[in-house]
């Protein structure tokens, strides 16, 4: 237990005690084994948490990062989604699998097992140890519900649950602390220097400066791959530090084939790097050669080859893998953060500094925010009373926009030291009342009149003014009713 940090100490003492916890540390700090530690240590103790583990992820691309943590420390776990149904009726001692699988199963209706045996499921997850990893990829206005109704039920039963998140809102967080009954631990500003201490990751947009205002340089596929090929043939002047590798993270599958052939076609016929891609729609077979390819390039252990790796949202978690220069399309915040953790994530030996690089781009198109198409409308109240009853509503608008705005205030005019301090205020700032709308089960997101940055984003989305000829439509229509 020495060599635990306080965090995971910490985890260890709770679960221990019977508590159900909320783990928030930095990415690339050891959630993961926070959370199975306990359980690896209550091999010989009778009770809920040495009885059964349930390992939940959102994505099943993410099951072997956690499979290869489990089996470092001593235990060999099923793996059970829908390439891979491996477990009988969640029987096994250690299982990992998605949560689509565990909800059902939960409800007694599993999605994988015939339905006279829906009651032993049911009775596996009610016998179990069960953690929630990566909850920043259920979607806030449905999974999240989900996950807090399921854990809600869990704590009724005196069930022993771990939640783990680095990229959450205060909101959210309080949320999970009062109605889902979970202790919170944070790690220790020990424990954060264990990372912020070595780890120098700088943060720029893509754009140009106008008059001192940002605006962003739009990407299509072929430009995205120009940037990167651009970057690359420069990498001695982007003051980074390590071998020459690159993750580019696409938000899309399709796009992120075509920036791929791009980079491709542009390096086969030279001595230049090696081009990976990794995304979800790879088969079973194909995506563990990847993952292989992927832990010899920019993983751990990783050689010194050049190599650039073009991915989605698959690698923005539970993938362990750096690079020195990490180019990403814009996505929320709380996204973005996990693909920053992609950058300089291994420590290295002694005490060498290392620097990294992040450059977030805007895609070009009306859509460029798709896949994240949640839409909101922003409502402006006064100050006072009288003020309050004065409401103005914008149009609707994609959600995203709340995190392009704040960055372009952060970082439009000046690249951004991260640290998990600034992590922290960037997600607040960004996800905070946002998501505190969606926990109240409506999409409108009030401001206080001239409170930034909402107000900006307010004026950009004003509702359009009526035409004169439709006004007084509306006013004849009035009339004629009275």
């Amino acid at each position: 237990m020495s060599d635990l940090r306080d965090f995971q100490r910490c985890a260890n003492f709770l679960l221990n005690s019977g508590e159900s916890i909320l783990i928030i540390a930095p990415t690339g700090l050891g959630k993961t084994r926070a959370a199975l530690q306990p359980f690896v240590n209550s091999r010989t103790q009778c009770g809920l948490l040495g009885t059964r583990l349930i390992y939940t992820l959102p994505l099943r691309a993410l099951s072997r990062g956690v499979e290869d943590e489990c089996k470092s420390l001593g235990v060999i776990p099923v793996i059970h989604h829908g390439d891979e149904p491996e477990s009988e009726y969640f029987s096994e001692r250690a299982i990992i699998t998605t949560i689509d699988q565990c909800l059902t199963a939960f409800a007694g209706a599993p999605l994988s097992w015939a339905s006279h045996l829906s009651h032993a499921a049911a009775g596996a997850v009610l016998t179990s140890y069960s953690i929630f990893d990566e909850v920043h990829l259920l979607s806030p206005q449905r999974g999240l519900q989900l996950l807090f109704a399921l854990l809600y039920l869990r704590k009724r039963w005196g069930l022993l649950s771990c939640v783990m998140t680095a990229t959450l809102p205060p909101s959210v967080i309080e949320f999970f602390q009062k109605f889902c009954g979970l202790v919170k631990i944070e790690a220790s500003q020990e424990d954060i220097g264990q990372r912020d201490g070595w780890r120098k990751v700088y943060l720029q947009l893509e754009g140009t400066k106008d008059s001192d205002k940002f605006v962003w340089g739009e990407k299509d596929e072929k430009s995205l791959a120009e940037l990167v090929i651009e970057r690359w043939n420069a990498w001695k002047s982007l003051d980074v530090d390590g071998p020459q590798k690159v993750i580019v993270f696409v938000n899309t599958v399709d796009r992120a084939i075509r920036v791929y052939d791009e980079l491709k076609n542009f390096f086969q016929n030279q001595d230049g790097p090696k081009v990976i891609l990794s995304h979800s729609r790879f088969t079973r077979d194909d995506r563990k050669n990847v993952e292989d390819k992927l832990s010899q390039l920019f993983g751990k252990t990783a050689n010194h080859d050049p190599a650039i790796l073009v991915t989605t949202q698959v690698a923005e978690a539970g993938l362990n893998i750096s690079a020195p220069l990490v180019i990403t399309e814009l996505c929320p915040m709380d996204s973005l953060i996990q693909r920053v953790g992609r950058c300089q994530r291994f420590k290295p030996d002694g005490n060498q500094e290392l620097r990294g690089r992040v450059i977030v781009v805007k895609p070009a198109g009306d859509n460029w925010y798709v896949p994240y198409t949640e839409k909101v409308r922003l409502v402006e109240v006064g100050h006072d009373k009288k003020d309050k009853e004065k409401r103005n509503t914008s149009e609707w608008f994609p959600a995203i926009e709340f995190t392009e705005i704040v960055l372009k205030k952060e970082a439009g005019n000046q690249e951004l030291l991260l640290n998990w301090e600034k992590e922290q205020e960037l997600i607040e700032k960004a996800l905070d009342r946002l998501y505190g709308a969606y926990l109240s089960g409506i999409t409108d997101v009030e401001f206080f009149k001239g409170e930034e940055p909402f107000n900006a984003l307010f004026e950009r989305h004003k509702p359009k003014k009526q035409k004169a000829e439709e006004i007084e439509e509306e006013a004849k229509g009035k009339t004629e009713e009275e």
